[in-house]
C-alpha cells in the first residue's frame, strides 16, 4: 500500500510525466500508474541527503550574518525550512522533531536575522547548535555532530 507522504512526494512528479517533454525525458518511467508512483517514491532524497544541504545552509547563514550580508543569512534560513519540509515528507516519522527545531531555534535565529543584531544571532545560532547535537542522539544519530567550520564552505561573497 502507498502511504500519504509517498503519494504527496511524488504527485508532483506525476504532474511533469503528463506533458510531452517530460514524457520524453521519463521512459525510463515504466509500468502501471501505481508502479510510477512508487519508482518515483522510491527516489525521493532521505533524511541524511537532506541534512547535507540543510548544513551547508546552516554554515552558510552564520557566515553570511557576521559578514554583514543579512539578506544571504535570511535567504539560507528560509532555504533550510524548504528542505527541512522535503524531510518531513519523505521521513514523516521524523517530522516532528524537525518542526520543533524550526519553531524553537530557526525562529529565534529569524528574528536575530530580522533585526541584524548579530549578538542575538550568535546566542540564537549557538543554541541550535546545540539543538541539532541533542536531535541526532535522541534520534540515535549521536555519532552526528554539527560543528561550525572555521570557514564558510560556499564559494559565495559573505559581504553585502
Amino acid at each position: 500500500m502507498i502511504s500519504f507522504p509517498k503519494i504527496a512526494v511524488a504527485a508532483g512528479c506525476l504532474v511533469l510525466l503528463a506533458s510531452g517533454t517530460a514524457h520524453a525525458q521519463a521512459e525510463w518511467l515504466k509500468g502501471s500508474p501505481e508502479e510510477k508512483l512508487n519508482t518515483l517514491a522510491e527516489i525521493q532524497p532521505g533524511l541524511g541527503t537532506v541534512m547535507m544541504e540543510y548544513s551547508s545552509r546552516f554554515t552558510t547563514m552564520y557566515y553570511a550574518a557576521h559578514g554583514g550580508n543579512w539578506k544571504l543569512a535570511d535567504y539560507n534560513r528560509q532555504e533550510m525550512t524548504e528542505i527541512q519540509e522535503v524531510g518531513e515528507t519523505t521521513r514523516p516519522a521524523r517530522a516532528k522533531p524537525l518542526k520543533a527545531f524550526e519553531e524553537k531555534h530557526l525562529a529565534a535565529i529569524g528574528d536575530a536575522i530580522k533585526g541584524q543584531n548579530i549578538k542575538q544571532f550568535d546566542v540564537a545560532f549557538k543554541e541550535a547548535v546545540k539543538g541539532c547535537n541533542e536531535c541526532h542522539a535522541d534520534q540515535k544519530f549521536g555519532f552526528i555532530r554539527y560543528e561550525l567550520p572555521k570557514a564558510p564552505l560556499s564559494p559565495l561573497s559573505m559581504k553585502p
